[in-house]
Order: structure tokens, then C-alpha cells, then sequence
């Protein structure tokens, strides 16, 4: 079949305590290649019910997955479905993807005849963890996408392909597009963020606009050493070497790789190599603003900054009233990475008070 867009890798994780129906959709940031989820390990792992899993857990990989499209789903790693649909090109964009859309289905198969809402799906019997679908949010990433708010079109036309979505996740740029989704989901959805911010400063638009204008001229490597140092803690000594700064996540080995579909020549070109994706997603952050937004979103909201962190800061963050922001110390731009234990906790407590485990 001849699709008109680019794959859009997804990766499902299903609850590994007890039969959760609740359901989170994660936006991935900025990678220099589609890592399958590996930046969020952490958090996906208190999401599933992984990191706190007791005597009654499930132990060892998850159930085998679905078929989708007629074939099996991949296994990653971290023993999740892999599910690959077609993207949004100009002819495809309103009818979404064929092959998202039968994942999503799949997905959405266990909380059908749950309830309406999140609520109602969570009080139905989502005890335990949440089953977690982590998309690319650069898949979609080619020339026709100039600023933030024509990528959130992009994920607004493929929002309904993964069914009900309890709770709205992203970090970083991914995080970014989850605020711009806000309007677009229902009202009750939690929302769930790791340093994705609402809003830019002249001081975050400059750092970024650095890294990417280092990936533009050719200077991938420069690139990538230059945003493994960002990410750390503010204050954290140099890198030793550039090499171990740029080096690739590893692959699971034995996997299927997402293979560009055939497209029509006057079709937008996919922006997928790492030079691309750093160039065109950092800027992406630049001269944003969802704070009217996020404020007006009435459901729960954790939003996870770092203390030390050289990129989003408190600052760049926008919540209502009964939203959370809250700052981790001794963390960067990743703090489920830096101080996980602590981050994992507060996760546990969100979920929890808001009825989703």
C-alpha cells in the first residue's frame, strides 16, 4: 500500500499491576533518533506500575501484543508493542493514518464500554497501572511544519486514531505539544509533564537556537555534545569526552526497522535525520506562548521541572490554580533521570489522588 505520509513510530507498554484501563499518551522531545521511548524509561516504568510493582505484580515481559495490519507487533527491549501507522501528508491528514489507526484500535479495545471519561474508565476498574502508548512527536516533522502550532495540527488530526486518553503526557518539546493538544481533549484529562514548557525566554531561545544552529551548518556532533550538556545539571563538570556525549541510544537488536514509506513526489519531505530533527524541533520551542491554554484546562496537572536545570525552567512553565508545578532540586532538564526516586514518587501521588490508579 501507498501511503502519503511518513511512519509514525508507537510503542505501547501495557500495566503491569493488576487490569488498569486508564490510558496515557506520551509525546516524546527532541532526539537525534527515534529511541522507542528509552528517554521516559523511568516514568513509563511508574506509569505501567513497573517501579512500585509488589508480590501480585506481573513479573518478566509484558503479554504478547496484538496483531496489527495483519501482522504481529514487535517486542522492544522494554517488552512493548511496537505499532507503526502511516503519517499526515496533505492528502492523508483528515483521514489520519491507516495503520495507526488499526494500533489504536487495538489499544483502545480495553476500555470500550467503560464510560465516557476518565473518571468514569478509572472508577470501571483502572486499579493498578495505566497502559501507555508513546509516540515520535518529530514523525510528523517535514517542511510544511514551521512553527509549534502546525506540528499540535498535525497531532490534533491524529488524536482520535488512539482512542480514549485519560492521561496526557510529554517532555520537553513533547510536553509542548501536549499543552497545544489541551483544547482538543476532554476536559477531565489528566496532564502530565516533565519540563515541556508553555512559554519561551530570550535566554532558552538562545541556547536552543544554539544547538540547532550548530545541526544546520553540519556540525551534528558539535550538536549533540551541546545538548547532552544542556540537559544536565546546571554546574555539572565538562563533558569528558564528545564521543560519549554523542554516541546513539542503543537498539534493541532482532527488531524491524520503520521503513519510509513510498510517497508521491509532491508530497512534503520527511525531516528525519538527526541534523534535520535537532535543527527543526529545538526551533519549534522558540516564540511559544500556550499559557491561555494550559490555565484554562480544568483537569489535574503535574508539571516536573529541574532546580538546576540550563533549559525550561519554573519560569517557562504556565498552570491554573489547581494545578501543580513543582520543582525538583539537583535535577536538569531531565529529573525523572536525575532524582527518579523522588520523581517516581510524585507521580505515584498524582495518579493516585486523581483516581487514575
Amino acid at each position: 500500500m501507498t501511503h502519503a505520509g511518513p511512519a509514525v513510530p508507537v510503542v505501547v507498554h501495557d500495566p503491569r499491576t493488576t487490569t488498569g484501563t486508564a490510558h496515557a499518551l506520551v509525546f516524546a522531545p527532541v532526539t537525534p533518533t527515534w529511541d522507542e521511548g528509552a528517554f521516559f524509561a523511568p516514568v513509563i516504568e511508574t506509569l505501567t506500575g513497573a517501579a512500585g510493582a509488589g508480590a501480585g505484580a506481573t513479573a518478566g515481559p509484558d503479554p504478547a501484543p496484538a496483531a496489527v495490519g495483519g501482522r504481529a507487533a514487535g517486542v522492544t527491549s522494554a517488552a512493548s508493542a511496537v505499532r507503526r501507522g502511516s503519517g499526515t501528508g496533505p492528502g492523508a491528514r483528515a483521514g489520519a493514518g491507516s495503520g495507526v489507526r488499526a494500533g489504536a484500535r487495538a489499544e483502545a479495545g480495553a476500555s470500550a464500554g467503560t464510560g465516557t471519561g476518565p473518571r468514569a474508565r478509572a472508577a470501571a476498574g483502572a486499579r493498578g497501572g495505566l497502559r501507555v502508548t508513546v509516540v515520535d512527536t518529530l514523525a510528523l516533522l517535514d517542511e510544511d511544519v514551521r512553527t509549534l502550532g502546525d506540528l499540535v495540527a498535525r497531532w490534533r488530526a491524529l488524536l482520535p486514531e488512539f482512542g480514549p486518553v485519560d492521561l496526557l503526557c510529554g517532555n520537553a518539546l513533547g510536553g509542548a505539544v501536549a499543552q497545544g493538544l489541551l483544547p482538543y481533549v476532554a476536559p477531565e484529562t489528566g496532564v502530565l509533564l516533565v519540563s515541556g514548557p508553555a512559554r519561551s525566554d530570550a535566554l532558552l531561545e538562545q541556547r536552543l537556537t544554539e544547538i540547532a544552529d550548530l545541526a544546520a551548518t553540519g556540525h551534528t556532533d558539535a550538536a549533540l555534545a551541546l545538548l547532552h550538556h544542556r540537559v544536565l545539571p546546571d554546574g555539572t563538570p565538562a563533558l569528558r569526552t564528545v564521543s560519549a556525549a554523542v554516541a546513539p541510544a542503543p537498539r534493541p537488536t532482532g527488531r524491524p526497522t520503520a521503513e519510509a514509506p513510498n510517497r508521491p513526489t509532491s508530497e512534503p519531505t520527511p525531516r528525519n535525520t538527526p541534523a534535520q530533527r535537532l535543527d527543526g524541533g529545538l526551533r519549534l520551542l522558540c516564540g511559544i506562548d500556550l499559557t491561555p491554554a494550559v490555565e484554562a484546562h480544568p483537569g489535574p496537572l503535574l508539571h516536573l521541572v529541574g532546580g538546576r536545570s540550563q533549559l525550561v525552567t519554573r519560569r517557562h512553565t504556565a498552570a491554573a490554580p489547581h494545578h501543580r508545578v513543582h520543582v525538583v532540586p539537583d535535577a536538569g532538564m531531565r529529573p525523572h533521570t536525575d532524582q527518579p526516586a523522588e520523581v517516581s514518587a510524585l507521580i505515584e501521588t498524582f495518579l493516585r489522588e486523581k483516581g487514575l490508579t
